[in-house]
């Protein structure tokens, strides 16, 4: 191939699925910070830090205490030294409760219905559209459009690795094709990182198998551990578990606790978080605890896994920049920001020369785009239903047997209206850029 095949290559896998794989980007980098944006939007979540924490079992007993009626599901480790502590419950005719407790003081500071937040908006978004069954495969497909376009550009952009400092000066045109390059060089690994992850979730999605290690899977499939002691024992105080396996495992920084996490049946008090290897998502650290005995059930961390399994658990922080607290997602997202507007500025670049190519006749365009902008709408407005289906079948109270809608915070409305708008009118310009391009300014 050509120089110009590549160019042309590249432009076409820019424009023809750029829409879309903007939005999935757009979405994908807010994601970064959902948990931030919660916390910020959230009053109820934040706290003042104290000299000391409270333990997991006193948490435990005043989130108990406000809904008593609900069981626990989980409880979380604070996001920051200035977050509170969550705990998930289950009503007993379904629904949940989030309790937000303060992690110093031992205080309740909220009551949330529900579980829809921003963070569970951006991320579910994010990673299938709000499609079921088919969106997780068609968000993962642009990770193959993703690296044939960094692959095609480095291949038409000669002697690149000695660009990295250069920039033309100029306006207009000019201007936006040197930030263009430039911003595209320095974004590199950033772009190898996401189309390297994605396309892992679209191995995962094609070839399913057990969602977690914990050795050879029986059937296939996870299956939680079974406490063989008398059900009629009393449970242990959880704090008394939770010694437990601090002694049997000191490097665990617990971050999650669950009941019965993988089935109810099992009836286990199941921990993660992170131990002494990097880069991996909490659940690549697990234990099984017996809740009547403190037995430990099973136990498996990051160094005790296979490459296949120890790379499975790595993906989700590369992906997300969720590995070194707030300075690495900081710089997921603004590395994030920087890629989609590579996006931009490339289907601008692209709708100018287009014009100059047809000696300024603006509604001159590739064959297929037009088709291709028809489709990623169709796409974007069948997700909307779907995304209120979603919201209220899976994270809406029930009453009386009947989902309701979920209750959203004020705050995590402002963000969703905020950032939904904000998409729209970038779609709305992206349309009409490419439906009439205009004449290339001199």
């Amino acid at each position: 191939m050509t120089k110009r095949d590549w160019f042309r290559l590249h432009s076409f896998t820019g424009v023809i699925t750029g829409l879309l794989l903007f939005v999935i980007c757009w979405s994908g980098t807010w994601a970064v910070v959902s948990n931030e944006l919660d916390w910020l939007v959230t009053p109820e979540m934040r706290v003042k830090p104290g000299p000391d924490r409270v333990s997991w079992g006193s948490i435990a007993q005043v989130a108990q205490e406000a809904v008593p009626q609900a069981r626990i599901d989980s409880l979380f480790a604070p996001l920051n030294d200035y977050a509170a502590a969550t705990v998930s419950m289950v009503q007993p005719g379904g629904g949940t409760h989030t309790v937000l407790v303060d992690p110093y003081r031992g205080e309740v500071t909220g009551l949330l219905e529900g579980r829809y937040t921003v963070q569970r908006f951006f991320r579910s978004f994010h990673m299938q559209l709000f499609l079921p069954e088919v969106g997780l495969y068609l968000v993962t497909a642009f990770a193959i459009t993703l690296i044939i376009s960094l692959i095609a550009a480095l291949y038409f952009y000669k002697r690149w690795w000695t660009r990295f400092f250069r920039f033309k000066s100029g306006r207009g045109r000019v201007f936006w094709s040197e930030l263009h390059k430039t911003a595209g060089l320095w974004s590199i690994w950033f772009i190898a990182v996401i189309a390297l992850t994605g396309g892992w979730y679209l191995y995962e999605a094609i070839q399913p198998g057990p969602n977690n290690y914990v050795g050879p899977p029986p059937g296939g499939k996870f299956e939680a551990p079974v406490p063989q002691s008398d059900p009629a024992l009393p449970a242990l105080p959880l704090d008394k578990i939770v010694t437990v396996a601090e002694s049997a495992w000191p490097a665990l920084q617990i971050g999650s606790v669950g009941y019965g996490w993988y089935s109810a049946d099992a009836n286990t008090v199941y921990l993660e978080g992170q131990a002494s290897f990097p880069l991996v998502r909490d659940r690549a650290n697990q234990m099984h605890l017996d809740p009547r005995t403190g037995e430990v059930l099973w136990k498996n961390g990051a160094e005790d896994m296979p490459l296949y399994w120890l790379w499975s658990n790595m993906a989700d922080p590369l992906h997300f920049g969720n590995f070194a607290g707030l300075w690495s997602k900081l710089i997921w997202f603004a590395f994030g920001l920087v890629l989609c507007g590579l996006i931009l500025t490339g289907t601008y670049l692209h709708a100018q020369r287009l014009v100059r190519e047809a000696g300024g006749r603006s509604r001159h365009r590739w064959p297929g785009t037009s088709a291709a902008l028809v489709v990623s709408l169709l796409v974007m407005i069948v997700s909307v239903p779907f995304g209120i289906w979603e919201a209220r079948e899976y994270y809406g109270p029930t009453v009386e047997g009947i989902k309701q809608w979920p209750t959203l915070a004020p705050g995590v409305k402002a963000v969703i209206a905020a950032w939904s708008l904000s998409t729209l009118g970038i779609i709305a310009g992206w349309v009409w850029m490419l439906w009439r391009p205009g004449r290339s300014r001199r």
